[in-house]
């Protein structure tokens, strides 16, 4: 879905395999009966999933630990009506640099060019003196995308963007290259805007709900009738690691990496889907790093649930994965169905029946 590209490209966003997780759903509970159904979006992350679920018809409920989702969640999710207006980008520009504080530009030039570094404390600067909850939490986003984009494969970190400041070109990879030159044009009226109006793409009508925490904690207290979940992968990157630098700005800390990360990782889903039981319909993203599909399918049925699991072939970060990667990689997407909802789900011919 269009609408899914307005939030920040995260890395292992789900923009792409939105379209296939609702496909699935919709075999299961059809989507003539998805408008005003709760669909919770336990690991918000970059909010693709949210997004399309909200676009869809659903009433979103999206949680996750980490600011950097929950302002994604505030901008896009719970908000309906509020835009970033082109005066609002002027007057972000207008800001003199002497009377923001000086968050961003702690990463000059290493990670960031001084012009980017500005920007970003200029967006900061405004959403703290915004008392509009959504708009803030829209110039924070602002900011993110901003920091992504002046990175190649929005991987915001040290590397060879300091030579962009120091006039290195030659040194710079061509894959890179572009990017660095187009941070030093995003602090332009007419860049900003642009980039302004794709975060507006996803500000429509529909009912949706952020909360902050983890879902391990936040499950038994929330009532749905769909949950998605897309936790961090076992044995492959941190989150934490990848977004130290948005995390540090945002929260002016980092964070701890999630225990789902770890190689025996997918041993948590065990108790994420026990503390699920009160929900009828579970959609389920896994990569097959550390488990196989038939492990996370075991994971279901044990708890009484009919399943469905397939694995789609999906090339993560293809401009720098290893050609035995790219053959290798699949992504799993597994629906878990309780057999005894109430809700007009579909079971015969589109589902494996729990074995006796």
């Amino acid at each position: 879905m269009k609408c899914a590209a307005a939030a920040p490209p995260y890395l292992g966003g789900k923009r792409r395999l939105a379209p296939t997780i609702f496909r699935e759903i919709d075999r299961v509970l059809s989507r003539e009966h998805w408008a005003g159904r709760r669909f919770l979006d336990g690991f918000l992350g970059g909010g693709s999933v949210s997004l399309s679920a909200k676009a869809q018809g659903f009433a979103v409920i999206s949680t996750d630990i980490a600011m950097r989702s929950i302002v994604i969640g505030e901008g896009l999710i719970a908000n309906s009506t509020v835009r970033l207006a082109k005066a609002d980008i002027d007057r972000v520009l207008s800001i003199p640099a002497i009377e923001v504080r000086s968050n961003a530009r702690r990463f000059v030039p290493a990670i960031f060019p001084q012009n980017v570094g500005l920007l970003l404390d200029r967006l900061f600067h405004a959403a703290d003196a915004t008392w509009i909850k959504p708009k803030a939490a829209l110039l924070r986003m602002l900011a993110i995308r901003v920091a992504l984009l002046a990175h190649p494969m929005s991987q915001v970190r040290a590397g060879t963007a300091h030579r962009a400041t120091t006039g290195e070109w030659e040194a710079i990879t061509p894959s890179c290259l572009k990017h660095y030159v187009d941070a030093l044009r995003l602090d332009t009226p007419a860049k900003l805007w642009h980039v302004a109006q794709k975060t507006n793409a996803g500000v429509f009508p529909g009912e949706g709900e952020v909360k902050q925490g983890s879902v391990l904690d936040l499950l038994p207290t929330i009532r749905a009738d769909v949950a998605y979940f897309d936790p961090p992968y076992a044995g492959v990157m941190s989150y934490e690691k990848e977004y130290r630098v948005i995390d540090e700005m945002l929260e002016n800390t980092t964070r701890e990496t999630s225990p789902f990360t770890a190689r025996d990782g997918a041993a948590m889903i065990d108790g994420l889907l026990e503390k699920a039981q009160h929900i009828p319909i579970w959609a389920l993203s896994f990569g097959n790093a550390t488990v196989s599909l038939e492990e996370l399918e075991s994971k279901m049925t044990r708890l009484g649930r009919h399943t469905k699991a397939i694995a789609i072939r999906y090339q993560h970060l293809p401009a720098i994965a290893t050609e035995e990667k790219k053959e290798t990689n699949r992504e799993y997407l597994l629906i878990g169905v309780d057999p005894n909802t109430t809700l007009p789900v579909r079971l015969e011919g589109t589902l494996k029946g729990v074995a006796a």
